[in-house]
């Protein structure tokens, strides 16, 4: 199936696509401060560059790609023939970029017969590209690794939701940090600066881009409470969000932080 997979992707130029997203970075920046947020009828903020950030890239991906599915957190889905959904979060995290602070970007991700093959992310404000083939993982050119020591200390960083206080209790001797961006928090993981994110529940967009960076780095995401894994993206490519919590990490990440954290609520009924 990875051969397969791998396969799907030959006509699929990675320059091209960095290029394509560092652009839809640009608009991003021509509207940074200086745009109001609206509300959305699921109480979610979206401003004017997340519908001119996905228009541009549907456009570009159409073009180039004209029988594949296209797929976005703004606009419906586009249905196409073959094996190939792109997933584009426009912005990843729009509470961050509508109040002006830096930890936001635009996700693409590559998805064939319903699974995480290809995907970037880049960060316009701290100039990041994260992106992977499903081969390896790479920021700027450098090839990025999972922390995959084990080691937990007063050091250790997870990367944890706004609202962890309200949902979750994490008890283990390091530190946690909201940045605001659930993608930016899975390529900290994949980087290795982050040892686990707890990411709660998620649209399939917000994942897309970053889960291949993370696979390909030596990570992976998982469910909570029951830590089931590998994730079958399958389960909620209908646009909803995942039906559980989930939490990025290395192998040992997983296993370590899943015992330390708590659900102060049932997932299945949130």
């Amino acid at each position: 199936m990875e051969v397969a997979n791998q396969n799907a992707l030959a006509d699929v130029d990675f320059e091209w696509l960095e290029h394509i997203i560092r652009a839809a970075g640009q608009i991003a920046l021509r509207h940074f401060r200086r745009t109001i947020a609206t509300r959305k009828a699921d109480n979610t903020l979206v401003t004017e560059a997340d519908g001119e950030i996905e228009h541009f890239l549907r456009d570009a991906l159409a073009t180039a790609f004209p029988s594949d599915t296209l797929l976005g957190e703004e606009l419906r889905a586009q249905d196409g023939a073959s094996r190939r959904t792109w997933a584009i979060d426009p912005i990843d995290g729009t509470s961050a970029y509508a109040a002006g602070l830096p930890v936001w970007g635009i996700s693409v991700g590559v998805l064939v017969d319903g699974e995480s093959t290809a995907g970037a992310f880049y960060m316009p404000v701290s100039d990041e590209y994260y992106w992977s083939d499903g081969q390896a993982s790479w920021l700027d050119g450098y090839r990025i690794h999972a922390d995959d020591g084990g080691h937990v200390d007063g050091e250790t960083l997870v990367c944890v939701t706004s609202e962890a206080h309200r949902h979750y209790r994490v008890d283990f001797a390091g530190k946690t940090r909201a940045f605001g961006s659930s993608a930016a928090h899975i390529c900290y993981v994949a980087r290795g600066t982050a040892a686990a994110a707890l990411l709660g529940h998620l649209a399939l967009w917000e994942v897309a881009g970053a889960l291949p960076v993370l696979r390909a780095a030596g990570g992976e995401l998982a469910f909570l409470p029951d830590r089931v894994r590998p994730l079958n993206l399958t389960t909620w490519t209908d646009g909803h969000k995942s039906p559980q919590p989930l939490l990025a990490g290395a192998p040992w990440a997983l296993d370590y932080f899943a015992s330390r954290i708590t659900l102060l609520y049932n997932p299945k009924q949130s």
